[in-house]
């Protein structure tokens, strides 16, 4: 999610008219689509720039997927010798000098497959109106996401409250409080609990043939699944972050 403000005034600027370590980001561009000639590469500069000018919330997944990238690569280059938590100490920096507010990063392409399996799951019996780009991820309402971030935390709190992936797990009040306003917000939706329910069992019976896939990957990080999706659900107002970009970048 996004602070537009900060997006607006610092963000634009700096990728207008700064050379970071070794390029700015319209020379980075152009590498880009000289790297990726022969293919339908359509990221632009200046759409980029009036994007977040006016309201950074509007960019698309490969619009924030090429930013990424830029800054990564230079503050990779030029902190390489500084060690990782120092390279990610000055992204964090970056970011949040910028407004792009990371909610949370999955660690490998599986668990990445996995979990917008569920979001593509969901959203098959739930559609939403979302801004979905060519090579993955979408740009969508916040109010819609929390719903889909609901529909998570019910299926991963059966998973973890049935031990599929063999643990047994205690949870807080506060933990155990959300998840009665969530089934009590949801009371009338019932559709939504016989999804989670059926998405249960297929997990539950798949676990036997399919140990490392993507199935088996939403049961063994369910917990973290779990507990991201609380961290999210908390973090995320939806006045002032109005949109929600997923990027599978994997």
């Amino acid at each position: 999610m996004f602070d537009k403000e900060k997006a607006s005034a610092h963000l634009y600027e700096d990728l207008k008219h700064t050379t970071f370590h070794k390029r700015t980001f319209k020379t980075y561009l152009e590498d880009r689509k000289k790297e990726l000639s022969g293919t339908d590469f359509e990221v632009g500069f200046e759409e980029i720039l009036n994007t977040i000018k006016n309201d950074i919330n509007a960019i698309t997944p490969d619009e924030l997927f090429e930013i990424n990238l830029f800054l990564s690569e230079e503050i990779h280059s030029k902190f390489s010798a500084e060690g990782y938590p120092v390279i990610e100490k000055h992204l964090q920096n970056l970011n949040d000098r910028f407004g792009i507010i990371l909610l949370y990063e999955l660690p490998t392409s599986t668990v990445c497959t996995s979990y917008m399996f569920q979001y593509g799951n969901y959203t098959h019996y739930f559609p939403i109106y979302d801004m979905p780009s060519k090579d993955g991820g979408t740009n969508l309402d916040s109010k819609d996401f929390l719903h889909f971030n609901d529909y998570i935390i019910l299926l991963t709190k059966m998973i973890l409250d049935n031990n599929l992936d063999g643990y047994e797990y205690t949870f807080t009040k506060d933990e155990e409080e959300i998840i009665h306003r969530i089934t009590e917000e949801n009371q009338n939706h019932l559709v939504l609990f016989k999804e989670v329910e059926n998405e249960y069992e297929f997990l539950k019976n798949a676990i036997s043939t399919d140990t490392n896939g993507p199935n088996a990957q939403t049961i063994y990080y369910a917990y973290t699944f779990f507990k991201q999706s609380l961290e999210m659900k908390s973090r995320i107002q939806t006045e002032k972050n109005p949109r929600i970009v997923i990027l599978d970048s994997y």
